[in-house]
Formats: C-alpha cells, structure tokens, sequence
C-alpha cells in the first residue's frame, strides 16, 4: 500500500461555489489501486499558500502527491510555478508538451471545426518544472504534469473533471504500480458508429461481474468529408500480478463479442479495433 496526498487548487471550492467531487473520485480510484489516502486539503489560488502546503506535504515523505486545479492559461494558473517553487525547479519550456498543445488545438479543428491559436496564454501551458514528463490531455488543452522528487512523485492534474478522469486513467494509471509483484496491465479498444450512452449499458454486466478489472470509456468523433464519425475509447485495466491478470483478455473477449451484437448507428455495423501501445 502507498500513501497519496491530495491537493486541490481553487477558490471556487473554498468558497462553496464549486463541489469537490475530484477528491471524492481520486480517493476511490486510489483506493482501488491500492493505494491510502493519508490527507485531502483545498487551498486558494494563492501562490505563496499553495507552495507552503506542497511543501508541507514534501516533508511528510508520501509516495505520491495529487495536485488539482491551477493548469489552464488564464492568470491565476499557477499550480506549476507552486511546484516549482516546493521543489526548487525552474521552470523551462518542454517540447513534448508543446507538442501535445499543438496537436489537441488540430484534433479540435478536425473533430469540431473550432479555429483554436496557439495564443501567448496556450503557450504558457507548455512550461513545466525543469525534468517533468507532459501526460496526455485527452479531454482538454493542458497536459497534465509528472514531477519525480527524491522520495514522493508530484502529479499535476487540470480541476476540470473530465479532463481529471482521462489524464488519470490514461496516463497516471501506469505509474502507480508500486508492489514488485503487481504490474498494470492495459488493453485499449476504439469503437466506431456506437454512442457511449449505448455501449455503457452493453457493457455494464461485463463490469459488475469482473470488479477487479477497470473499464472506462471516453467519447470523442472526427469528421472525414462531411460526415462526423462517432468514435468510443474503452480503456480497459488491471493492477495485478501476471496470472492474474489473463482475466484481462477474457474480459476484453467478452465487450468484443457484446458490441457485435449491437445494432450500431446510421445503419452501420459496429466497427472494433484492438489499439497496441506502439500504435
């Protein structure tokens, strides 16, 4: 079992004018992985406090720290520069996280038609502490943020809720695996012409039978002539050991063989592809 703190960002949750569901998602998605909640604590867009409470943290030596909030490129968000400032980092611009900017303002031009600029304020958003690794943004424009210390591992997550969720179960996911006899296994599904709403009751026995197992799904479409195309992610994981972890691809057998027994929409059959991490 490892030990996670979470921060969140925003005067919007002091001040009672936002709900704080992240914290309730993240605690029972770490709790799921293994992991135990030592301490939730919500701090204003202040500078100075939340450097403080980040150091503060630090020095509790947990095995990770969540940070929530204070990612998108409007003045008051400086959830990075507190980072930097608690692990005395510079930052630097990182041009794997510039790339990542620049590819979510494409894919929102093709999916959408919406003309984004990579303005002076998006571009702000690929500085990160000096050594950080960007993670994937699949639901917004601000990559999330991996900071390794000499004992603790900082991530830094937008508070928007979908945009949370994806980076958490796409990305994050991986690197909280911290038993040597666990592993996360990962098994990704892209479906095309079936509405989640649909797929998300198809595949709801297959959840509730298999507990252990992790499934999320994650809507997006594209365009291609003048037809918009609906297209569904199923991230399919587990945490566990290698034995274990063949349930994995009976459960992915299972979801396969339901979404071919749907009808599928525009009269079009469902179309599945398996996507491979080297895809």
């Amino acid at each position: 079992m490892f030990d996670v703190e979470i921060i969140c960002f925003g005067n919007e949750l002091l001040i009672g004018k936002t709900v704080n569901t992240n914290a309730n998602w993240l605690g029972k998605r770490i709790i799921s992985l293994g992991g135990n909640v030592t301490r939730i604590t919500t701090v204003g867009d202040n500078i100075d406090e939340m450097s403080h409470v980040l150091q503060e943290a630090l020095s509790r030596k947990p095995k990770v720290i969540i940070t929530t909030g204070g990612m998108g490129p409007t003045f008051d968000d400086v959830a990075l520069q507190a980072v930097a400032i608690a692990t005395k980092k510079q930052l630097e611009v990182n041009e794997e996280a510039m790339n990542l900017i620049k590819n979510r303002i494409k894919d929102v031009k093709e999916a959408r038609g919406i003309e984004l600029e990579l303005s002076e304020e998006r571009k702000q958003m690929a500085k990160l502490p000096e050594g950080a690794l960007p993670l994937r943004n699949r639901a917004g424009t601000a990559p999330g943020v991996l900071v390794n210390t000499d004992d603790t591992i900082i991530f830094s997550i937008p508070g928007v809720p979908k945009e949370m969720t994806a980076i958490f179960d796409f990305e994050m996911v991986q690197y909280l695996t911290f038993n040597s006899k666990e592993k996360f296994y990962d098994r990704r599904l892209v479906v095309n012409y079936v509405p989640e709403s649909e797929l998300a009751v198809a595949i709801s026995p297959i959840r509730e039978n298999h507990p252990s197992v992790y499934i999320k799904t994650h809507p997006h479409s594209y365009t291609t002539g003048n037809e918009r195309i609906i297209e569904v992610e199923i991230h399919i994981t587990m945490v566990s050991t290698e034995e274990e972890s063949k349930i994995l691809d009976q459960v992915v057998e299972k979801i396969i063989e339901t979404i071919k027994q749907l009808k599928g929409a525009k009269g079009e059959k469902p179309k599945i592809r398996i996507v491979n991490d080297d895809n």
